[in-house]
C-alpha cells in the first residue's frame, strides 16, 4: 500500500510510474528529498541501519504533512571511516559521495524539477555533503559558471538545529553515537531491533570539541558508543521523533 500525503498523493518516488510523475499538475513546485543514512556499527544493542531507519522515518512523516514533497529511495551508505574498525561497517569515500550527489542532482534537474533537499541522518557526512552540494551546483552551472536560477539544493542535517532541545532531554552527561537519544528514537521506531539488555554506557575521553576528530572510534570506545544508552526510553524517542519531524517540516515549508 503506497504511503500518501494530506491530498492522498504518493510520497515515495519509487511508487510512481514515470508518466504519473510527469503529469502531476504541481510538477514544477515539487520538492525532492534524498535521505542519506549509513550502514555502521551502533554498539552492541542497535542495528547497523540505525541512521537509515531514522532518516527515512522522519522524511516520510514530514512529507505526509505536506502536498508537494517526494521522498527518494534512501542511500544506506555514508562516510564512516572512523567506525571501520567495527565489523560490518561500510564506508563510501568522499569522492564517491560527491560524485553520487552530483549524479542525483543532475537527474532531478534534467527532468525539470527545481528543488532537491539532502536530508542527512549521519553525523560523519556533514562536511562531505556540504562540499558535495557546492560541487553539484557548480557542475550544473556548466562552462559559463553561472549558477542556475531554476534549481536549488539544500542540506538538512538531522539533530543539528534542535541541539538545545536535545540537551534538555538528555539525562546522561552527553550524547553522540548509539547513545541515549538514538536508542530512544529506535525504541519508538523499530523496537524489535533494539537489544536493551545489551545496552551500555560509555563515553570517549577528551575535549568535547575534539572527540569526533578521532580517526578510529575503537581507540576511544570499546563498545562503539558515546553516551548513556541504558537511559534510552520509548517516551523520549516519541518526543524526539516529533521534534525531528516538525523541524524538517518547518524547513520544507520555508522553501515552498
Amino acid at each position: 500500500m503506497p504511503v500518501t500525503n494530506v491530498k492522498g498523493e504518493k510520497i515515495r518516488l519509487a511508487d510512481y510510474t514515470w508518466d504519473e510523475l510527469e503529469s502531476r499538475p504541481d510538477r514544477k513546485s515539487l520538492i525532492f528529498v534524498q535521505t542519506i543514512g549509513a550502514t555502521e556499527e551502533h554498539g552492541y544493542h542497535l542495528p547497523m541501519g540505525t541512521d537509515t531507519y531514522q532518516a527515512v522515518a522522519v522524511a516520510e512523516a514530514a512529507a505526509k504533512k505536506l502536498s508537494n514533497v517526494i521522498v527518494m529511495p534512501e542511500i544506506p551508505y555514508s562516510y564512516c571511516l572512523d567506525t571501520m574498525s567495527f565489523c560490518g561497517t561500510v564506508t563510501f569515500s568522499a569522492a564517491t559521495i560527491i560524485s553520487m550527489v552530483g549524479d542525483i542532482a543532475e537527474s532531478v534537474c534534467r527532468h525539470g524539477f527545481g528543488r532537491l533537499v539532502l536530508f542527512n541522518g549521519h553525523g560523519g557526512n556533514k562536511g562531505v555533503l556540504e562540499t558535495a552540494l557546492r560541487d553539484a551546483l557548480q557542475r550544473l552551472a556548466g562552462p559559463a559558471a553561472n549558477l542556475r536560477r531554476d534549481f536549488r539544493m539544500y542540506l538538512v542535517n538531522a539533530f543539528s538545529t534542535i541541539a538545545p532541545q536535545l540537551k534538555a532531554m538528555t539525562e546522561g552527561k552527553d550524547y553522540g553515537h548509539a547513545c541515549e537519544l538514538e536508542t530512544s528514537l529506535m525504541l519508538a521506531l523499530e523496537p524489535s531491533l533494539v537489544k536493551m539488555e545489551r545496552a551500555v554506557d560509555e563515553y570517549m575521553q577528551g575535549d568535547p570539541d575534539l572527540i569526533w576528530m578521532v580517526r578510529d572510534m575503537k581507540e576511544g570506545s570499546v563498545s562503539g558508543i558515546h553516551g548513556a544508552a541504558t537511559l534510552g526510553t520509548r517516551e523520549k524517542g516519541e518526543k524526539l521523533f516529533k521534534l525531528l519531524v516538525d523541524d524538517l517540516e518547518s524547513f520544507l515549508r520555508r522553501i515552498q
